[in-house]
């Protein structure tokens, strides 16, 4: 009777092991459930406009708006630091004696958040013009994007020169910088596009 009880034990325990290990591959190679990509978004028109508003997220980011342009301003002597000669606060006072380095955290939140908007706009310009929907309402969405994406260009050529230019959204991850005026004829293209495409008001 032992006997019997073990080798049904063993056979037991080698059915469920083969059935674990021959049952985990599907198991691990699960679609992202509960999230987008982008093979799955934008798909529709209401999800083009929701792609179209995440372009303007990059606007109400504070490195975007109270980051750089202060700074700029500081440097440009069109605004001056605050406070006393002698304070030279470690954010703000590198920029305002020419000190600071490339390296610096407000310079590299800037452009994180410069190419978080380009990768935003990107996805509107790529996506879009495949989704089925009323043609205006399309332009207009692209011709936004458009807008916004020559808007963070523009800005960075300001600050950097030539920079990495980056019209797709799969793009390798180490892109060469490209020269002022092809980052130019770019802006020039987007806005003469966003001209054509959107309302006056």
């Amino acid at each position: 009777m032992k006997t019997i009880y073990k080798h049904t034990i063993t056979i037991i325990l080698f059915v469920f092991t083969v059935g674990v290990f021959s049952s985990c591959e599907d198991f691990l190679e699960k679609s992202p459930v509960g999230q987008l990509t982008q093979e799955t978004f934008p798909v529709t028109a209401d999800d083009a406009l929701l792609a179209t508003n995440a372009c303007y997220s990059t606007l109400r980011v504070a490195s975007y708006h109270s980051g750089m342009f202060p700074l700029a301003d500081i440097m440009s002597d069109d605004a001056r630091k605050g406070s006393n000669v002698g304070d030279q606060a470690t954010t703000i006072g590198p920029y305002d004696s020419f000190t600071f380095t490339t390296t610096g955290d407000e310079l590299a939140s800037w452009w994180a958040t410069l190419y978080e908007g380009v990768k935003n706009t990107n996805v509107v310009i790529e996506k879009v013009p495949s989704i089925e929907m009323d043609i205006t309402l399309r332009n207009r969405y692209i011709g936004e994007a458009k807008f916004l994406r020559a808007l963070y260009y523009f800005d960075m050529v300001k600050a950097w020169g030539g920079v990495p230019l980056i019209t797709s959204t799969t793009s390798a991850l180490n892109v060469a910088r490209t020269d002022v005026e092809t980052v130019y004829q770019l802006i020039v293209s987007d806005l003469e596009f966003a001209i054509s495409n959107l309302n006056e008001k």
